[in-house]
């Protein structure tokens, strides 16, 4: 719990921010998905975090076709208003 002035203000300012970055970073998501909200931010980070880590154990990597279209359906798995694209094609 913050009591002392400069933590207060410190948290504050953090608070702040962070609201202000998240506006910043859904702006270019709401140009393709305009009901997207500040959890499918957080689901799209975390896919995306998810899918480089799973990427990372593999012998040797996928091309990068396959590879973005690995990041594409895993940001979307946790995602509020996900949007569904076809599979593509073996």
């Amino acid at each position: 719990m913050n009591i002392k002035e400069t933590a207060v203000t410190h948290a504050a300012n953090l608070s702040f921010f962070m609201v202000n970055l998240s506006y910043a970073l859904l702006q270019p998501l709401r140009q393709t998905q305009p009901d997207s909200s500040v959890l499918d931010l957080k689901a799209q980070y975390r896919g995306y975090r998810y899918a480089s880590e799973a990427i990372k154990m593999l012998p040797e990597k996928p091309d990068a076709i396959l590879l973005a279209d690995i990041f594409q359906h895993l940001a979307q798995l946790g995602a509020i208003h996900p949007v569904f694209q076809p599979a593509a094609s073996p």
